[in-house]
């Protein structure tokens, strides 16, 4: 949306409450945020609340590192693993591909120690792979020298990893800063890259794709309903309108019930505003369509090339003025349309008859668009909502021009 855009739906949404309800601007701040959808696309973690305990993240992470599981991977998954753990592991000897054992709950403690208990353990004939796995980069408690020195006791090449959600590297201390990271996240998507590709794998195992994809979402697409980014913008348009200092009102749930019930009564106001901004613009280019620019059309194209104006349709196109015109050709008549607001936004993101459109991300609707009908196209103005408030003046040949156009290029 460009700044003209912005600057007509301030005008309807700025607040005029007052400070008791809510902050001037809040609603027109957090729009870009509360006007995404909740709604959640199907997810199996989310479903089964799992991928929230370490135990239920190692039990997945065990499945696609053993090349004999049901998911039909082979050991491509753990070919992703071990090159992701070489390439974190700056300067030290990069471990084997090959066949792997791995193991789940394995107790790491040698010499009689007591019992330190490793989420998973990858062992081949060379190496052998210690992975404390935790929803962040902390060894919260392990033993890191233990884990390593499990993971070298035969002669092998050990290493340690963290496998976690979030990296954090000021939690890693008493030895853990020497562990190779690797995130959930990132194996995820070089797992899902590797097999997004491959159709013959997709047709064969449909269920272990999906389930791919699951995890993907999960870890890589965001966090819960909403990622990091989107709630940033949220406490950033809390602090601009000074409403952040409802964060230290006690208790939290009533707070935020308060907080949602006065941002209710704003955007209660302000939609019933919204309402009445646009009929006050259909008024104002209804008049114009049918006096200055219908006598500017017919002094162009002859008395009568306007047959008829009107504004008499409903539901979401009722913010349309019909224009109907007669072409020189005398083929018959062909029905223009000044679109704007709602009517506009349903022509171009939803309305199927329109097949030569203006994309949608391209769309500034704080314009008018013209569209013809026989030919089923929709064109932006360069005349804005804006201009139509202030007034179209009879020398104004903005529309008159565009619609001429509009017919000379079909």
């Amino acid at each position: 949306m460009g700044s003209r855009g912005v600057a007509v739906f301030h005008l309807v949404f700025t607040s005029t409450l007052g400070d008791d309800v809510v902050s001037d601007g809040l609603v027109t701040g957090l729009l870009p945020v509360l006007g995404r959808s909740l709604e959640l696309g199907f997810n199996v973690f989310d479903v089964m609340h799992h991928g929230l305990h370490e135990k239920q993240i190692s039990n997945v992470f065990r499945w696609l590192l053993d090349p004999e599981q049901t998911h039909n991977l082979g050991d491509r998954f753990l070919r992703i693993f071990i090159d992701e753990l070489n390439r974190v592991s700056v300067g030290s000897e990069p471990l084997p591909h090959g066949s792997y054992l791995v193991r789940q709950e394995v107790n790491t403690s040698v010499d009689g120690a007591g019992a330190d208990i490793a989420d998973l353990v990858l062992e081949s004939e060379d190496a052998v792979v210690v992975v404390e796995n935790y929803f962040i980069s902390d060894g919260h408690g392990h033993s890191y020298s233990g884990y390593l020195a499990f993971s070298v006791r035969d002669g092998k090449q050990g290493t340690v990893v963290l496998l976690c959600r979030d990296e954090d590297a000021s939690l890693q201390t008493m030895g853990w800063e020497n562990a190779a990271v690797l995130t959930y996240g990132k194996l995820a998507e070089q797992l899902l890259e590797h097999v997004g590709g491959d159709r013959a794998y997709q047709r064969k195992n449909p269920d272990a794709y999906a389930f791919i994809e699951q995890l993907h979402g999960r870890f890589v697409r965001g966090k819960g309903r909403v990622g990091d980014q989107d709630v940033l913008n949220f406490v950033v348009a809390m602090c601009d309108t000074g409403e952040v200092r409802r964060y230290q009102e006690q208790p939290q749930n009533i707070a935020a019930k308060r907080f949602a019930d006065d941002l209710a009564v704003q955007a209660r106001e302000r939609f019933g505003e919204g309402r009445d901004f646009l009929q006050r613009v259909k008024g104002r280019l209804s008049a114009f369509s049918d006096g200055p620019l219908r006598r500017q059309l017919n002094d162009t194209r002859g008395e009568g090339f306007v047959g008829g104006v009107d504004a008499r349709l409903s539901g979401i196109y009722q913010w349309t003025i019909n224009i109907d015109v007669k072409e020189a050709n005398d083929v018959g008549q062909s029905r223009l349309q000044l679109k704007f607001g709602p009517s506009a936004w349903f022509a171009i993101e939803r309305d199927p008859h329109w097949t030569r459109t203006v994309e949608s991300g391209q769309a500034d609707y704080s314009r008018l668009f013209l569209t013809r009908a026989d030919v089923k196209e929709v064109r932006q103005s360069t005349v804005s909502i804006p201009d139509v408030l202030d007034g179209l003046g009879p020398a104004d040949f903005r529309l008159h021009d565009e619609i001429t156009e509009l017919l000379r290029d079909n």
